[in-house]
């Protein structure tokens, strides 16, 4: 009796010791899987997930986690197949023809086909959407023509063969075509749920399929957008991180900062004012980073209106900007721009530079000599008295860029200055409707080529009719032809017409700023409006931080 007593206790307790060792283990497991919870910190001003329309920095930032192309990118930044899983191109270089993996599903489980795509791409062109990016369709054969009403929908050069085969015919020849495709305008999307619900299909996570690493979880307006792996996606297995929220919170920058260093935020980009970036990289105490953006930060003057339509004006305006100040104050070591498109941008030639090649339009230095030249220029155009030259209004979406170009002008010129600080939605629409004077703005590259850039000005409806009319002739000569040495000259001739004219003033070539905690491992961020996290994860977290 017993040894039976005690077999009876000694089973018990090993029950008990087992059961304490999988709680234990179970906990560990849940340790483990919940830290693979990423917090990401983006501006706020998120208006729509719809890869034809949406064109926001933020927006990017979380569509391209969101959806996959034919093509992704490699950790290098690289090109590699995507939903497409191999590829064949003619040998005039205009057909490409896209096999598509069997096993990519949508989040909902369904298969991704050729005919999302085709869909997709058409639906982007259609001439009563206005997208305000449908440019970068135009590469497509008969794309722009359908987009401005001059042929059929069915001559867009894209057509699903079958389910797995896509085939896509080009304008033009377009030796960086594969680039282009990873752009969102070209992602998937679903006819059947687009057609259910046209306008706000992308914000319900019940309804929002997406075809990427990342599907939507929720979206709790002007707080967070919260992604969820997708357990469909057909590279799952790489995918270590179990969701990522996006925040998105109208709440001070001194906020988020504080958040992030009590280690409650693992990657963000907004930046409070009071923190002194040059400091915190020379410490690296918080780990924040400035790397090499393809980004112009400019002014586009409203040479329609008085008295900004006499090139004698917007030249002395330039003369008199201290751009040299700009770029001390944002403390990135950014360079003052001489022309629009940025360093880092290939010329013909492999490994030669189109800013390098196109030279210096605009002088890096600021000088007393600068003043003068501008208020004789002033003087030519009729402003004796610079006391009643009208009040300037510049359009922006912050105040602390405006008052640096505000204190030039008043400081060197006497003139009045006026800013008008407006949020992303009562910007955009202002700047649509070029209810400006001056407008501050910033284009970030969607592929590192000139004609991203140039195209981009030539194509946006914000500035039609306030740049030359040769500009766009040299631009869309440019896209006509398949020699690429003439083409880059097109677009160095573009270039120079746009600079002459004084009308757009480039600024400063920016740096990206970020900050990201130690512990977030293999996220992929590119010169370009892309952040994947796609292979993201969390090493081991410090203990020390809740």
């Amino acid at each position: 009796m017993k040894n039976h007593n005690i077999n009876t206790i000694v089973r018990k307790n090993v029950i008990i010791l087992i059961l304490l060792i999988t709680a234990l283990t179970s906990g560990c497991s849940q340790e483990v899987k919940d830290e693979q919870n990423l917090v990401v910190a983006v501006q706020h001003g998120v208006t729509t997930l719809d890869p034809a329309f949406l064109r926001l920095l933020n927006e990017q930032y979380i569509a391209c986690n969101l959806w996959e192309g034919l093509v992704r990118k490699d950790l290098d930044g690289s090109i590699e197949p995507g939903i497409a899983e191999s590829w064949k191109i003619s040998q005039d270089g205009l057909m490409y023809t896209f096999k598509l993996r069997r096993n990519a599903l949508w989040s909902d489980g369904k298969p991704v086909t050729a005919y999302d795509f085709e869909y997709a791409w058409k639906r982007a062109l259609d001439p009563s959407k206005d997208s305000a990016i449908v440019f970068m369709m135009y590469y497509l054969r008969n794309a722009e023509a359908y987009n401005k009403n001059k042929c059929q929908k069915d001559d867009v050069g894209v057509k699903a063969i079958d389910d797995y085969t896509l085939e896509v015919t080009l304008q033009n020849p377009t030796p960086y075509f594969l680039e282009i495709l990873n752009y969102h305008t070209y992602y998937p999307v679903r006819q059947d749920i687009i057609e259910e619900d046209p306008n706000s299909w992308y914000r319900k996570p019940y309804m929002m399929v997406s075809n990427g690493p990342f599907c939507l979880e929720e979206w709790e307006e002007n707080k967070q957008i919260k992604a969820k792996k997708n357990p469909h996606y057909w590279d799952r297995d790489s995918v270590k991180l179990n969701s990522i929220k996006f925040l998105i919170e109208r709440i001070e920058d001194e906020a988020i900062w504080t958040r992030y260093t009590e280690g409650k935020i693992d990657f963000g980009y907004v930046i409070p004012k009071i923190v002194n970036i040059a400091d915190e990289i020379a410490s690296k105490k918080n780990n924040v980073n400035v790397d090499n953006s393809l980004t112009t930060t400019y002014l586009c003057i409203n040479s329609k209106k008085e008295p900004f339509n006499d090139i004698r004006v917007r030249q002395a305006l330039e003369l008199a900007l201290n751009r040299n100040h700009i770029v001390k104050q944002r403390e990135r070591t950014e360079e003052v721009a001489t022309g629009f498109v940025p360093h880092g941008i290939p010329d013909v030639e492999p490994g030669s530079d189109f800013r390098s090649m196109g030279g210096e339009y605009m002088s890096k230095e600021f000088t007393e000599e600068n003043v003068n030249k501008a208020k004789k220029l002033l003087r030519e155009a009729g402003y004796d008295d610079l006391s009643k030259f009208p009040t300037i209004v510049i359009l922006t979406r912050g105040s602390i860029l405006s008052s640096y170009i505000e204190e030039s002008w008043e400081n060197n010129l006497g003139i009045n200055v006026e800013l008008d600080v407006c949020k992303d939605v009562l910007f955009a629409q202002k700047k649509d409707n070029q209810e400006f004077d001056i407008i501050i703005n910033s284009w970030i590259a969607d592929l590192a080529d000139p004609i991203n850039f140039l195209g981009f000005l030539a194509s946006e409806n914000a500035f039609k009719g306030l740049l030359p009319s040769q500009y766009y002739d040299f631009v869309n000569s440019s896209t006509q032809t398949a020699d690429n040495t003439i083409r880059i000259e097109l677009l160095h001739e573009a270039e120079k017409t746009l600079m002459d004219s004084y009308t757009v003033i480039p600024l400063f070539f920016d740096k990206d700023a970020y900050y990201v905690q130690p512990y977030v491992k293999d996220y992929l961020k590119t010169p370009l409006a892309e952040i994947y996290f796609r292979n993201a994860y969390i090493e081991k977290k410090d203990s020390t931080k809740k």
